[in-house]
């Protein structure tokens, strides 16, 4: 292979050489512009891989793919229902697709890591086994400028653990009980500040919450999902300006060497660089998934850290409309907390995240069911802010730890992989440049 094939360059983007070349066919330009155009088009090219667009780019796109059958099951959409009946499909995600007014997307949007990487200050996942993980053999991508890698998804049904057989049956409630009607409702019959009404209609509230929760558990995975396709338009963007990179780059090298190798070193150089950039690559793409998965638990650390402060807050209210207002922002914060947790899991399901047991993420999933007729009894409060506070601190550590182990291994391996696609890039570019130099003396 010739040019620079790497960072999974498939099919050009376009097919006009670049105007120095044509001119340079013409004879009306001089060689050497054409050699130092070659040259800083090299560099560009080396800069631009650095960042593994194409493996990124798949990677993000598998985790498009994944989280749409994740949310598709929770939803109970069939995928071959969907593909029999696109019109119905187009609806449910013009549906979904509506613009959400809510602090999660704010939180997701304030916590997108660079380009590059994750940076050093953040907080991680639980394990969730009910959810089908993305597949990740090996975290690999393989790729090539021929062959487009991409990752296998997780295959089944899935759930997100909120929820149980009610939750279908209370679903139409849920429909017709907004938010601020279920407020009402427990004003209404007493559950905020009485003891034995709140106790009497639990099991009806903590039955509304759990299908209130399931539904907003759909609703943030559909928020998570356009923030990746967000993600992914721009990786792509910068995949297609790599592939137009190459088609100048390799036009230039194939007219001065007629498209055979001028000098043994050059195939040498050319045959290393590609085995380094390939290393380069996979690893790339396991970059991307630690992302994925540091974005998501420094958001549920936020929101874990909201949700605390916001049950704090329920301990000092007098008025029974403020304390409800305050459980139910501490609910959907909590919700919020343990969803980027699961999709955080499901991103990196090789990596056991420490500090977040499953067994705490059931104990927060069931006060926050039970939270509304909690508020009430002293005993259940107390006991309620004890697994918030340990939740709070578990999620914050267990995010520091993935960045701490990130930039102790995956991290380190890459710099080492992409210092050495660096130097050999280098050294065939300088070969290249004398070899094209002296012939077109």
């Amino acid at each position: 292979m010739m040019g620079c094939g790497s960072s999974m360059d498939t099919n050009s983007v376009i097919e006009e050489p670049i105007q120095s070349l044509e001119r340079w066919q013409q004879g009306d330009m001089d060689p050497a512009a054409v050699i130092e155009e070659f040259v800083r088009l090299d560099e560009r090219i080396s800069k631009l891989e650095a960042t593994c667009p194409g493996p990124r780019m798949a990677t993000a796109e598998a985790w498009v793919e994944h989280l749409q059958s994740q949310r598709d099951s929770l939803l109970g959409v069939d995928t071959v229902d969907m593909a029999l009946n696109p019109q119905n499909n187009g609806a449910l995600q013009q549906q979904q697709q509506q613009p959400q007014q809510h602090q999660y997307r704010q939180q997701m949007n304030s916590e997108i890591l660079t380009l590059n990487e994750i940076d050093a200050t953040t907080p991680p996942p639980i394990h969730q086994p009910p959810l089908q993980p993305l597949s990740v053999t090996a975290a690999t991508i393989a790729t090539s400028k021929a062959n487009r890698g991409t990752l296998l998804r997780g295959n089944g049904a899935t759930t997100n653990g909120v929820g149980g057989a009610a939750r279908q049956a209370n679903n139409s409630i849920v429909a017709n009980t907004p938010t601020q009607d279920l407020a009402n409702l427990a004003i209404n019959l007493g559950v905020v500040g009485d003891v034995n009404k709140a106790s009497t209609h639990e099991d009806f509230f903590a039955s509304l919450s759990e299908s209130a929760l399931y539904l907003t558990s759909i609703r943030y995975y559909t928020e998570i999902l356009e923030h990746t396709k967000v993600r992914l338009k721009t990786l792509t963007e910068s995949y297609n300006e790599l592939n137009e990179l190459y088609v100048h780059h390799d036009g230039i090298i194939a007219f001065i060497s007629g498209g055979t190798y001028m000098t043994r070193l050059e195939e040498s150089l050319d045959s290393q660089l590609e085995a380094a950039r390939d290393v380069r690559d996979k690893l790339g793409s396991a970059l991307e998934q630690w992302r994925i998965c540091g974005t998501l638990l420094r958001t549920s650390a936020t929101s874990a850290t909201q949700a605390l402060q916001q049950w704090q807050q329920l301990a000092k209210a007098i008025d029974p409309k403020h304390k409800i207002q305050l459980a139910l922002e501490c609910r959907a914060a909590l919700q919020a907390a343990l969803i980027s947790v699961e999709c955080a899991q499901l991103a990196l399901p090789h990596v056991e995240i420490k500090h977040i047991s499953n067994r705490q993420l059931l104990a927060v999933k069931h006060c926050n069911t039970y939270m509304i007729t909690d508020i009430a009894n002293l005993a259940r409060y107390q006991h309620t802010s004890k697994v918030f506070i340990s939740f709070e601190s578990n999620a914050s550590k267990a995010s520091t730890w993935l960045y701490e182990m990130f930039n102790k291994t995956l991290r380190h391996d890459f710099d080492k992989a992409e210092e050495t696609v660096r130097h050999l890039a280098k050294t065939l570019r300088d070969h290249r440049e004398e070899v094209f130099t002296a012939a077109r003396k």
